[in-house]
């Protein structure tokens, strides 16, 4: 039989660790977009408009990897209750 060992405190941190670099994705992309916004106002035509659709493209994936970030701390997190309810489960089988 196979042994399964879950340490519920380490879970919790990466879960805790995952969504906080979520956010720390999030804020570093809104620091560089503010930063970035008052170098484009200067360029104008085709150039602006490459910057424009290369941006967005950025823009879709950055957001894909925030989201995946998140999800993933929100998963951990799930499992770390999962695992702690089977736990509680398990316990009070045997009286505890």
């Amino acid at each position: 039989m196979s042994e399964i060992n879950v340490n519920f405190a380490e879970l919790q941190q990466a879960s805790d660790d995952l969504q906080a670099a979520a956010q720390k994705i999030q804020g570093e992309l809104d620091d560089l977009e503010g930063k970035i916004q008052k170098l484009i106002a200067t360029w104008e035509g085709e150039a602006q408009e490459s910057y424009h659709t290369a941006q967005r493209e950025w823009d879709a994936e950055a957001a894909k990897m925030q989201e995946t970030a998140a999800k993933m701390g929100m998963a951990v997190g799930a499992a770390n209750e999962a695992f702690q309810a089977g736990e509680k489960k398990n316990a009070g089988r045997f009286g505890g």
